[in-house]
């Protein structure tokens, strides 16, 4: 997503062995003395960790669909859905409708953040449910990361920075997730 540049930003910062080199862009954080000196800002060309990212064309969706692995997330997962609201590329809602008390004829309809691992996420008219278990909520969240969002638009949705892996007070990893979807992938194509 090459979410690792951008323009819009105060102050940039290059740290060359003992020299500093910063670009300001907002007047009022101009109170260094220095020398002026023309550099490019050097944005983050890689990762420390790397992920290994399923081969999406290779996939066999029924296979991965009903593989075992997506039951470890039954007991563990928790649906708190810390890891839907920390991410940066997650942006489902749903709608909610708000009556008033002191006038039935007045309401609103609101657009509420939410996120596929909460429950009743997916409730609909009649008590019927999409995806009642955690593992199928974890893989539908995988697969929509992966695989969904790269079949139309070209490049993954998940941009890498690990703040779900932080934020999980169960400790799941997405990218030890990812890892094991890359895995069975793999071993499919053997």
């Amino acid at each position: 997503m090459e979410s690792n540049k951008t323009d819009n930003y105060s102050m940039g910062l290059n740290i060359n062995g003992d020299e500093i080199q910063l670009e300001i862009k907002d007047e009022d954080l101009n109170v260094f003395n220095g020398e002026n000196d023309n550099f490019e800002i050097e944005f983050v060309k890689e990762n420390l960790f790397k992920i290994d990212l399923p081969d999406t064309e290779k996939l066999d969706l029924k296979e991965l669909a009903s593989n075992e692995m997506w039951n470890d997330y039954n007991g563990r997962c928790i649906a708190c859905g810390r890891c839907n609201f920390v991410c940066p590329t997650c942006s489902c809602y749903t709608m909610q409708d708000v009556y008033y008390k002191e006038n039935e004829n007045v309401g609103e309809r609101r657009r509420v953040w939410a996120g596929c691992h909460v429950d009743g996420f997916t409730s609909m008219a009649g008590g019927h449910e999409f995806r009642t278990t955690k593992g199928e909520r974890m893989r539908f969240k995988t697969m929509h990361k992966v695989y969904d969002f790269k079949k139309r638009f070209g490049y993954n949705m998940c941009v890498g920075c690990g703040r779900c892996d932080d934020a999980c007070p169960q400790y799941i990893s997405f990218s030890n997730c990812i890892e094991k979807v890359s895995e069975i992938v793999n071993k499919e194509e053997k």
